[in-house]
C-alpha cells in the first residue's frame, strides 16, 4: 500500500513538473505581450502628446496593472525625488527590483533593459525610433514564442508525464 502510494506520488510530481513548465511558457508570453502594450503606450505619450519621460511613465502608469504599474509609477516617482541619478540607472534599479522575477530569457530581459539607455537623453524623433525599434524585436520575439508554445507545451507536457512512468517502473 505504502508503495503505490509513492509511485502515485511520483507519478503526480512528474506530471506536475511537465506541466508546470508548460506553463512557465504561457506565462512568459504573457509577460512580453504586457511589456509590448507598455511600449507602445509609452511611445503614445512621449511621441504624440509630446509628454517628458516623468508624465509618460506616470501617464502610462495608469492605464496597466500589476508589477508593471508599480514600476512605471516608482520609475516616475524616482525620477522626481532623484534629480541627480541618470535616467538608465533608476530605470535598471526599478526594474530590477519589482520586475526581476519575470519569466523572460536573457536576451529578452537585455532587450527590456536597453530601453532605460535609449531613453531620455536623446530628441524627440530619436525616441520614436528606438521606441519604435523595441516595439519591432519585442513583437517578433512574441511571434517567434507564439510559434515555439505549442510544440514545447507538448514536449514538456509529455517529459513530464512519461519520465513518472518511468520513474515509477524503476521504484516497483
Amino acid at each position: 500500500m505504502l508503495k503505490t502510494a509513492g509511485i502515485f506520488m511520483i507519478l503526480t510530481a512528474a506530471a506536475a513538473l511537465g506541466f508546470g513548465r508548460s506553463y512557465e511558457l504561457s506565462l512568459r508570453e504573457k509577460a512580453l505581450e504586457e511589456i509590448l502594450l507598455m511600449i507602445r503606450w509609452l511611445k503614445g505619450e512621449i511621441c504624440s502628446q509630446n509628454a517628458s519621460l516623468h508624465d509618460a511613465f506616470w501617464g502610462v502608469s495608469v492605464r496597466m496593472t500589476g508589477k508593471y504599474r508599480e514600476f512605471l509609477a516608482k520609475t516616475a516617482e524616482t525620477m522626481e525625488n532623484s534629480p541627480g541619478i541618470r535616467f538608465a540607472e533608476i530605470y535598471r534599479s526599478c526594474a530590477a527590483e519589482i520586475l526581476g522575477e519575470l519569466p523572460l530569457s536573457d536576451k529578452e530581459w537585455d532587450l527590456f533593459l536597453s530601453l532605460g539607455e535609449k531613453l531620455g537623453y536623446l530628441d524627440l524623433e530619436m525616441q520614436k525610433k528606438q521606441l519604435e525599434f523595441l516595439e519591432e524585436e519585442l513583437r517578433c520575439s512574441v511571434n517567434d514564442l507564439r510559434a515555439e508554445i505549442p510544440a514545447k507545451k507538448k514536449v514538456y507536457q509529455s517529459l513530464g508525464v512519461l519520465g513518472g512512468i518511468l520513474l515509477a517502473i524503476l521504484v516497483w
